[in-house]
């Protein structure tokens, strides 16, 4: 067990090292940074890792600004904007798979099985202006763009809105309140479409390998009822598979995210990256990449951690690997 976990460490800052080469290349690009690799490679990309550690991240090379500030301002919006739709997803996801295998022989379960696979590679990039367009025609209230309406302010203390506005102390909190999940339904809405997609076609799959086993027919034969099947059965056995899907679908729909930000001016970092490679700020897109490898890198680290606390194979695999 020693064994593997060291070998995870390893991989780790293979990882890492991989991640910060990456990032000291593209921050290479600029004309500017060519003296901080002088007079050897080496010295300049060690420099660069020995800035990263202590937390120097830089400056911005279009407005000087301190990209420390930057990524906290523009990072927390992107997240919670994934998170609302993970929610979204799992909530939608997991009835409808559930639904779907218990009716695979009928015609919705059959739909459900045929809408998850459309859903799975529906472009949002194509489906998020074309909502937003029929949202503002019809005269939808989610029909906004933004985080929320600029006559408002919310003092920034976690760098979450959705908090964030709940800490606002003024007379007219509940307009603002409605204000900011107004903006961030509809956005959210599309970006939940595959993920939802993909959780259903996952625990429909796995409900029906479930309902195929023999203990599970022995069980329907003696008279079970759904509902109990579902409890004894399904839930204890379908929900574990989804956290090795954790870190793919976060990731999906972090790549999703950045896509649809520019179309509903959501102010996260994939827009900000866009803005930046266009001006060719090579300092903030090598940072940016920095940041999003991380964050990928935590979230599969406590989907392992979590899988080894609840599922006993994975501790049995983590002793095999030791032998």
């Amino acid at each position: 067990m020693i064994y593997a976990f060291c070998r995870r460490i390893f991989l780790i800052f293979i990882n890492l090292f991989l991640l910060s080469l990456v990032s000291y290349s593209i921050f290479m690009r600029d004309p500017s940074n060519i003296s901080f690799s002088q007079p050897y490679f080496f010295s300049g990309y060690v420099s660069y890792v020995g800035s990263l550690l202590k937390g120097d991240l830089g400056i911005t090379y279009n407005g000087g600004d301190s990209l420390n500030s930057a990524i906290f301002t523009v990072f927390p919006p992107t997240l919670e904007l994934c998170f609302f739709a993970i929610v979204l997803a799992f909530l939608f996801g997991v009835p409808l798979g559930i639904v779907g295998a218990f009716n695979k022989n009928r015609f919705y379960g059959k739909a459900i099985s045929g809408l998850s696979s459309f859903g799975v590679s529906v472009p949002v990039f194509w489906v998020a202006p074309i909502l937003l367009y029929f949202a503002a025609i019809y005269g939808w209230e989610i029909s906004a763009v933004g985080q929320y309406n600029v006559l408002y302010e919310i003092p920034p203390v976690t760098g979450f809105t959705a908090i964030d506005v709940w800490l606002v102390n003024v007379p007219y909190r509940i307009k603002i309140i409605q204000n900011v999940f107004q903006h961030l339904a509809l956005p959210t809405l599309v970006l939940a479409i595959s993920p939802t997609m993909e959780i259903t076609k996952l625990v429909q799959r796995r409900t029906e390998w479930i309902l195929s086993q023999n203990y599970v027919k022995f069980s329907m034969a003696r008279g079970w009822s759904n509902l109990t099947i579902l409890h004894r059965y399904v839930c204890r056995n379908t929900l574990p598979i989804l956290i090795p899907a954790l870190p793919r679908l976060i990731t999906f729909t972090l790549a999703l995210s950045m896509l649809i930000e520019t179309t509903f001016a959501w102010p996260g970092i994939g827009r900000w990256l866009i803005l930046a490679m266009n001006q060719q700020d090579y300092n903030s897109v090598a940072v940016g990449v920095i940041i999003i490898g991380l964050f990928i890198m935590a979230v599969n680290i406590l989907a392992e951690f979590g899988l080894f606390l609840l599922d006993p194979f994975g501790k049995k695999g983590w002793l095999n690997n030791a032998r």
